[in-house]
């Protein structure tokens, strides 16, 4: 939706958790798209490149929910601040939630998702991703992970069958 919109100047403009809403198949469903969307085209056309980078700090602040446990305050700000100053004293491991490490999640997969959200709350709009650029790491993460699980099936593969 974000690449789709934003030729139009359509950001989602309150991006955050409870705006996410899972259907069914656990399929993700995004509520108040486009609510917030500037009604001066002038305002639109100056802020166009902030707005849709404004959604992707608040796509980082979501992952960071999802990888820490913890909630936000502050439009995220609190919940990124301690992240950073964590990642910072180099206690990455302790950022978790440790739940998501009791339950076999690789920890090598959590830091890769953690350097996407961290660039998507970087202060610095230049800096941040496109979402479309924060959906390939994550998509890239997810494959590697696939490519792992088939590779450890097929050595089961042949163990069992005795190749």
């Amino acid at each position: 939706m974000h690449e789709e919109l934003q030729q139009d100047c359509i950001p989602h403009g309150n991006l955050k958790s409870s705006n996410i809403l899972l259907d069914k198949n656990m399929e993700p469903c995004i509520t108040e798209y486009g609510l917030m969307a500037a009604d001066n085209p002038d305002h639109r056309q100056e802020n166009h490149n902030s707005v849709f980078k404004t959604d992707v700090y608040a796509f980082g602040v979501i992952l960071l929910e999802l990888l820490t446990g913890q909630t936000v305050l502050n439009n995220g700000l609190d919940l990124a601040s301690r992240v950073l100053a964590v990642v910072r004293e180099e206690w990455t491991v302790e950022v978790f939630d440790k739940n998501l490490l009791r339950e076999g999640a690789s920890e090598e997969k959590l830091v890769n998702l953690l350097q996407v959200a961290i660039r998507c709350v970087n202060e610095s709009l230049e800096v941040r991703p496109s979402m479309k650029q924060a959906a390939l790491a994550i998509s890239a993460i997810r494959d590697d992970d696939e490519r792992s699980i088939d590779v450890s099936d097929l050595s089961t593969t042949r163990s069992f069958v005795g190749i």
